[in-house]
């Protein structure tokens, strides 16, 4: 093949390709091509392969994506419907298209508004037609065979009830055997005699319960609070400070073993404490059991002798016993603790004996004697001793020094923190964890405790109350506190029991059917303040009244006594007056109550309270209140205006007579209410000469222009409840002239009657004056219908 050849079939080769693909002809030299490809090689680089596969993607469908990128950049970056604040600074052009731009957006605005409210109509309308259909559907199904509906109106049914049938109690056998007790408590009290020993009653209550574990807890708290004078400062301090109440405690467990000892050998041995002592010894110990133990006197282990003796309360036989087995020094010592006496040199020499011999001796109950009268390793259990709780704690009771609040406190932390409810199954035992704490002086964590069971919250509720009224219980700081809280500023581990709240959610079950029952408990808090410094029995009876929901006057002339009409000073006996004391009066009560209803807006009730207590001008005020919303209204049987109309008429007959005094304003607002009460009944009874009558008494309308600025002048010394009344007042006013001159219309006859029509015209037109001058905005719907009855007269 010849060059020339093989230059036609590159030529042709070219112009295929240049027909097939239509490429630009590229014109560059070796240098550019060199930094064309340096370029892309960079670019490729930095972008990274998802962008470059992005150019050629968007390439590939006719996109260029660096000049889409400069314009999606060039766009604002502001939110679609945001309004456009116009700038101050600009020119004409930028203000008008800011202005177009705001407009188009607040178009916008309105139109989603309305189909959002659209779309909300046609639910609702939706959900209608549906129940609609639902009611049509429950209808069809009531139809009967006849295709007649059943007639299901309510018709009022008379209702018979048997007058000596009485609401039934809520509190059950022996609740309410404690309740009597308390009333009886409370009406001692009441009547001025000696306070009896609130606990002593319940104990000998209890015993009527036919339950030995409840008793036994009444005897426990009996024995704990004999306390020879009465607390006259905190009772939490002093129960720490003062020695009474570990000695009552140990006392109690003495005496409960001692009838444990009888019950084991015999009630023949309860009278002579060393016959029982060494009869119980006898009966304990065996040979086998005697092992270990040293010193004997007659044949028996001397140091169980000696710690029976005193763990039954015979600390005369336990001396008795170490004489005789020559133990002296001893002997002596424990002489002297019972007569009160300390003896140093001889505590001294047998505290050195204990730990150098002692200590490490076989004879448990020799270490447990030596330790309970020398408070020896005060942590030590004493195990192979101390068999059941009451023995511990004889103990440990055994071993304080009177008034040690510290070692008193450390016993206590142990029994309620350490140990705890968990240790004593408090949960199956509740009457042991009681006693534990109640005999460690934690009166208030155990009543809270036996407070959280149903079966014994009824005791825990009548052990608080009886330790409050002895001044022993450590009441909380605040009755907003929870039923038992911790101060810090209290010896540790006590707590405080918050009383009210204790007695609150006891009463409020029985509060509504068992009312006399309740107020006595609620008696026990009156010595007690809330917040607002108010008597706390005040305060529950007042929340017990409110809240009961029965605001009818024959329920609070029981409550609170109804006035005699003889002598309106003299109330006739309520429930509340058996309570009148010191710390209660029946008058404050009255004012309490009436000022909580009132808040609720009762004021019909309220104003018969505030009478009850004395405060006439907040009785007037608020019979001022109803008046002026019920004045303009025709009377029915039954109704707000008529029971108003005869208080109305009874506060007219005690200001008359001067049996009550009220402020001279006052007075005058409800004068001219009554007045206008007495027009609108001639009004309303068609009775219109009368009524027009009663109305020139009042000098509040006028019959002619001229008597326009007088009229005025005494509306702007009226009160707010007179002036709510003036447009209705006005409107009858009006509504009268118009009927008397349709009347004298109707008649046409001489120069008379032209006269008085004349006459009525101008009461109208003065009336129209005045309601134009009025000083404040006159309803719309009475200015249109002034103008209409204006009108008919012309």
């Amino acid at each position: 093949m010849d060059l020339n050849t093989l230059l036609q079939r590159a030529q042709n080769l070219t112009n295929e390709t240049k027909a097939e693909c239509e490429l630009p002809a590229v014109e560059r030299t070796l240098q550019q091509v060199l930094q064309a490809t340096t370029e892309l090689h960079s670019r490729v680089t930095q972008t990274g392969g998802k962008e470059i596969q992005a150019h050629i993607l968007l390439g590939s469908k006719g996109v260029d994506l660096p000049k889409l990128n400069q314009k999606l950049e060039a766009l604002s970056a502001r939110k679609t419907f945001e309004p456009l604040d116009v700038k101050a600074d600009t020119d004409v052009r930028t203000f008008l298209k800011n202005e177009r731009e705001n407009a188009i957006l607040s178009v916008i605005e309105d139109t989603n508004k309305n189909i959002s409210d659209s779309v909300t109509k046609q639910r609702w309308a939706s959900i209608n037609n549906t129940w609609n259909d639902e009611k049509t559907r429950l209808l069809d199904a009531l139809i009967a065979p006849s295709q007649n509906f059943i007639d299901l109106q309510r018709l009022p049914e008379p209702t018979i009830l048997n007058p000596n049938c009485q609401p039934r109690s809520c509190l059950d056998a022996l609740e309410l055997v404690y309740a009597q007790e308390l009333r009886q408590y409370n009406e001692l009290l009441l009547k001025g005699s000696h306070r009896p020993n609130l606990v002593q009653k319940f104990a000998q209550l209890s015993q009527s319960f036919g339950d030995s574990r409840l008793t036994d807890m009444w005897t426990l708290l009996t024995c704990v609070t004999q306390i020879s004078e009465p607390l006259n400062t905190d009772p939490l301090k002093s129960r720490q400070q003062r020695p009474e109440f570990v000695n009552h405690a140990k006392s109690y467990l003495e005496r409960r073993y001692r009838v444990f000892m009888c019950s084991q050998v015999g009630d023949s041995f309860a009278i002579n404490s060393y016959q029982l002592v060494l009869a119980y010894v006898s009966h304990r110990f065996s040979a086998q059991q005697a092992i270990g133990l040293v010193d004997t006197v007659g044949e028996r282990p001397l140091w169980p002798l000696v710690y029976y003796g005193l763990r039954c309360g015979s600390v005369e036989t336990a001396v008795e016993f170490l004489r005789e087995a020559g133990h002296e020094e001893f002997a002596q010592l424990v002489a002297d603790r019972n007569a009160g006496e300390t003896n140093s040199r001889i505590e001294n020499q047998l505290r050195l004996q204990y730990a150098n011999k002692i200590r490490n001796s076989t004879d448990a109950y020799k270490k447990a004697v030596y330790c309970i009268l020398l408070a020896c390793d005060v942590n030590e259990v004493h195990g192979e001793v101390a068999k059941t709780i009451d023995d511990f704690l004889w103990i440990r009771l055994a071993m304080l020094n009177p008034g040690d609040a510290a070692s008193y406190g450390k016993l206590q932390s142990l029994i309620l923190e350490k140990y705890g409810e968990k240790y004593f199954n408090a949960g199956q035992q509740p009457i042991l964890y009681f006693e534990t704490l109640a005999l460690t002086g934690q009166f208030e964590a155990a009543i809270e405790f036996l407070a959280r069971r149903d079966d014994t919250r009824v005791h825990a509720v009548h052990m608080a109350i009886a330790l409050h009224e002895l001044g022993l219980l450590g009441g909380a700081r605040s009755v907003s506190q929870p039923l038992i809280s911790i101060d810090i500023m209290d010896p540790q581990p006590l707590r405080r029991l918050n009383l009210t709240r204790l007695i609150r959610l006891y009463v409020q079950r029985f509060e509504r059917t068992d009312t006399s029952e309740a107020l006595h408990y609620y008696y026990t808090l009156r010595c007690l303040k809330d917040p607002k410094g108010r008597n706390m029995f005040m305060s529950c009876v007042c929340d017990v009244v409110v809240e009961s929901g029965v605001f009818d006057t024959t329920i609070f002339d029981l409550i609170f006594g109804q006035r005699q009409t003889s002598d309106h000073d003299e109330v006739n006996s309520g429930l509340f007056r058996q309570f009148d004391c010191p710390e209660f009066d029946t008058h404050t009560m009255a004012a309490l109550v009436a000022d909580e209803l009132a808040s609720l807006g009762n004021f019909e009730i309220s104003a018969r309270l505030y009478e009850m207590a004395g405060k006439y001008n907040l009785a007037l005020k608020h019979i001022c209140i109803l008046l002026a919303q019920v004045v303009q209204l025709p009377t029915q049987g039954g109704s707000l205006r008529e029971r108003l109309d005869q208080e109305a008429q009874r506060f007219s007959q005690l200001l008359a007579s001067d049996s009550i005094e009220v402020e001279s304003k006052m007075k005058c607002s409800f004068v001219l209410l009554q007045d206008l009460l007495i027009f609108f009944n001639f009004y309303h009874e068609g009775k219109l000469c009368a009524a027009l009558e009663q109305l020139r008494r009042t000098q509040l309308m006028p019959n002619t222009t001229n008597d326009v600025d007088i009229c005025l002048a005494n509306v702007k010394r009226l009160s707010g409840e007179v002036i709510k009344v003036l447009p209705d007042v006005i409107v009858a006013a009006m509504d009268i002239a118009q009927r008397q001159y349709k009347q004298l219309k109707a008649g046409m006859g001489g120069p008379l009657e032209q006269s008085q029509m004349q006459e009525l015209k101008q009461r109208a037109k003065a009336l129209s004056n005045m309601a134009a001058t009025m000083p404040y905005r006159l309803p719309y719907d009475t200015n249109r219908r002034l103008i209409q009855l204006e009108l008919v007269m012309h």
